[in-house]
Parts: structure tokens; sequence; C-alpha cells
């Protein structure tokens, strides 16, 4: 009897008599399910962007890290003589970095730019698949202060500003200092 009842229950001229959809369910199944879907492509695009950004970042970082890298290597090798295996670097050199630094065939990028101090490059896609469209310019410019900030001092304090410009935003990177490696060559005068 209860078989009975479950057949006659599911039978085709009952579900649609009985049990169909109608106007408003269906009206109500699409809206939900458009909403549904936008949500979904809305949050997987919100989720792609964030991946994006987090690549751009990471290959920012190293592209700048090669660079500070080939920089810190011709620092080191700028004044060392081989055959006495030392630092020799004169006191107009220890008191002022600037053209040794500007000198480094790693410092120059483009021989074209007004200030020597500031070089810029587009990192191409050979570096990293994101930098594809050249979407990211990195500059990095050579600050030289004195100690204290006193005029009377040398100029003796480098250090190196990166920038970078990426879409809309203009950031700030990073700073490194230069000073301390350079200074432990130079005789202490004092």
């Amino acid at each position: 009897m209860m078989k009975n009842k479950f057949q006659s229950f599911l039978s085709i001229n009952n579900i649609q008599v009985q049990n169909g959809f109608g106007l408003v369910d269906v009206i109500v199944s699409m809206a939900l399910l458009a909403g549904v879907i936008t949500y979904g492509i809305y949050f997987s695009s919100l989720r792609l962007s964030t991946v994006y950004s987090s690549n751009i970042t990471r290959s920012i970082n190293k592209e700048i890290q090669r660079d500070i890298e080939r920089i810190k290597s011709d620092l080191w090798s700028m004044y060392f003589l081989e055959d006495e295996g030392k630092y020799s670097l004169t006191r107009q050199e220890c008191e002022d970095f600037t053209e040794g630094i500007m000198n480094l065939s790693s410092w120059v990028i483009d021989n074209n730019t007004d200030n020597r101090m500031i070089q810029s490059w587009r990192p191409g896609e050979k570096r990293s698949k994101v930098f594809t469209g050249q979407p990211v310019l990195i500059t990095r410019e050579l600050q030289l202060q004195t100690p204290f900030g006193l005029e009377s001092f040398n100029k003796s304090i480098a250090s190196i500003a990166y920038r970078v410009q990426w879409g809309k935003k203009n950031i700030h990177w990073v700073s490194i200092a230069l000073t301390p490696e350079a200074h432990g060559w130079c005789k202490q005068v004092m």
C-alpha cells in the first residue's frame, strides 16, 4: 500500500499538476542564480588581482635585489689591489664617494640622462613574465650627505633610494646605505 502511494505521488501527471514551478518560482530562482554568479565572478577577479599584485611585488623585489648585488660586487672590487691583497683609498675618495659610485659599470644604465645620480629602467619580460607590457619603472637615486648634516664635514654618507612607478602608484621602495662598507677601507682620522 505504501508503494502504491509513492508511485502515484511520482507519476508525471501528479508532478505537473501539483508540484510544478510557477512564474514567481522561476524568477526568484534566476535572480538567486544571477546573484551567485555575479558574486563568484567578483570574488575570483578580486583574487586574481591580489595574485597579480603579489607576483609583481615579488618580481620588483627580485629586480632590486639583483641590482643591489651588482652594485655591491662592483663596489667591493673598486678599490681592491690584487697584487697587495688589500683595499687602498685616498683621503679624497674617503671623503666623497660620488665619482667612484657613478663610475661603476653597474651604475650607468642610461647614458642620456641629465642627472647621472638618478638612473631608471623598465625591467622587461626577460626578467619576469609579470613585466610584460612594461608597467613598471624602477628608479634609483644616489644620495650623499654630510655627517650630522653640517656642510663643514665631508660628503661621506652615501645611500641609494629606489622608487617604483607602477600603474598610478609612485612608491619609495627601499633605501640602502653604502657608507659602512666603504668606510671600513678608509683610514680613520680622529
